[in-house]
């Protein structure tokens, strides 16, 4: 039933020290399969730390770069904002003296001397016309408002406690600007009345005195009107060179004259716009400095004529 089986080839030295070296060579591929995840691993944990590592010293390289870049960027601001500030000291400077030299000017530019006035009306009164007396009225103030009061000065603020937020920066009340004077003179030249009295011999010549007025460029012709013209006695008193003879001789009876008032408003058109007429009149003075005014560039030339030249009237 059963049999028995014996190898006898075990008993011999020689297969024996065969053995060893035969099971080695069968152990060996094995145990070196089972080693390679090991490795895998390792040499996947070496490349993830090298990447980090190497991620890290790009990104602090970049970090130290920009903020050197940084630094440089603000030194240059800084000191772009010095001379930014400086700029702006510079223009303001400039600005206040360009306002001062322009009110000046707009002084000289306002002003009407009244000797061409003078010299003006003398041309164009009529023969039997008379100049008695010449008023100006200067007119009433205005109002003036009152300034706003001055800011209340600025408290220091308190330091503020850890993790409060800041409050914001309180802005000045702004100042109202005083009038300039040019137009302060302006104003009050454009109101300014004038009113002239006399006697005449007819109330035609009242009247064409009345028009040359209005066609004056020194008055303005939508506030000149006649405001009385009366007949009166004349107030000429003649007189005899003979008193022995003054009984015997009779004084002619003179005709009555008109007595009138004329009442206007000074023109607001500026000195630089009347030139020629100034010219005319022989207001050299006051023609040369607006001449001299609009070269330098402080007062603007009227359009259709040059600096330094003179409209021929």
């Amino acid at each position: 039933m059963y049999s028995l089986d014996i190898n006898f080839l075990r008993d011999r030295p020689e297969y024996k020290q065969d053995e060893p070296a035969k099971v080695s060579t069968k152990k060996g591929p094995s145990a070196a399969k089972d080693l390679l995840p090991l490795i895998g691993a390792a040499l996947f944990a070496l490349g993830i730390n090298a990447t980090v590592m190497g991620a890290w010293w790009w990104a602090t390289n970049e970090n130290n770069g920009l903020t050197t870049v940084q630094a440089a960027l603000d030194q240059e601001v800084a000191k772009l904002n010095t001379q930014a500030s400086a700029i702006n000291a510079i223009n303001a400077e400039t600005a206040k003296v360009t306002a001062e030299y322009t009110a000046l000017a707009g002084v000289f530019d306002q002003i009407k001397p009244w000797s061409a006035m003078l010299q003006d009306l003398s041309t164009r009164t009529p023969t039997g016309v008379q100049i008695a007396k010449i008023e100006q009225i200067d007119p009433s103030p205005s109002p003036v408002a009152a300034a706003p009061p001055p800011p209340p000065a600025a408290t220091p603020a308190a330091s503020p406690s850890p993790g409060a937020s800041p409050s914001p920066a309180a802005t000045p009340t702004p100042v109202a600007a005083p009038t300039p004077v040019a137009e302060r003179s302006r104003s009050a030249e454009q109101g300014a009345k004038v009113i002239i009295s006399g006697i005449a011999s007819t109330f035609d010549q009242v009247n064409d005195f009345m028009l040359l007025i209005q066609r004056s460029p020194f008055f303005l012709n939508t506030d000149t009107r006649l405001v009385a013209a009366t007949l009166k006695n004349n107030p000429t008193q003649v007189q005899v060179r003979n008193q022995s003879a003054a009984g015997t001789v009779e004084l002619p009876k003179l005709r009555p004259v008109v007595e009138y008032k004329i009442e206007t408003s000074l023109s607001p058109t500026v000195a630089s716009e009347l030139l020629p007429e100034l010219r005319s009149q022989q207001a050299d003075g006051l023609a040369i400095r607006i001449e001299t005014l609009q070269e330098k560039g402080v007062l603007e030339t009227p359009k259709g004529e040059q600096k330094g030249e003179v409209k021929k009237p």
